[in-house]
């Protein structure tokens, strides 16, 4: 199974990085930019940009983690990176300040500009359906968890890296030492 790490910092700075390419994002538009920035880092780079887990609500997949940090539910750590630089106003998230980039790669930040280049402009009732038509999202439980391994169906370009995250995992399992999430 391929699984990361959450990283608050990362997930924190993305957010802010986002609505600074885009000021008024909503919330919903937030969660489902992050998905597809997580899931194209993935299938180029082999990893999420903020190694948060996905889950498939009903108005589409969803960062767990961010998503309570965005509502100030969840681990204290998570609230306060993201409270560095801004929060919720209804259902927009405002900048209290500009985006700290130390946090993200540059496979990071050029993720993030296409991202937000080719869907940034996209209502959160555009963004909802378009993920609706994702294999992870179609394939997984009702408000259950989506597989990473799913995020590479109908992308053979990318089934080398699968492989490779997928024997990683088995190193992983073997020799915890060589943890590397």
């Amino acid at each position: 199974m391929i699984a990361f790490e959450f990283k608050p910092e990362k997930f924190a700075s993305a957010v802010a990085y986002l609505v600074s390419l885009r000021p008024g994002l909503t919330k919903k538009q937030l969660c489902k930019l992050l998905y597809l920035a997580d899931k194209e880092h993935l299938l180029k780079f082999g990893r999420t940009i903020t190694g948060d887990r996905y889950f498939a609500l009903e108005q589409g997949p969803i960062p767990t983690k961010g998503l309570d940090a965005m509502n100030l539910k969840g681990d204290r750590r998570n609230i306060e990176a993201l409270l560095k630089f801004g929060r919720l106003s209804g259902w927009v998230f405002c900048l209290s300040q500009d985006p700290d980039l130390k946090p993200l790669s540059r496979s990071d930040i050029g993720v993030l500009d296409q991202i937000s280049d080719q869907f940034g402009e996209f209502p959160a009732w555009q963004l909802e359906k378009l993920t609706h038509e994702e294999p992870a999202y179609k394939k997984a439980k009702p408000n259950g968890p989506m597989s990473f391994e799913l995020f590479f169906e109908g992308h053979a370009e990318s089934e080398l890296l699968k492989t490779i995250l997928l024997e990683g995992d088995d190193i992983d399992q073997s020799r915890p030492e060589v943890a590397y999430r």
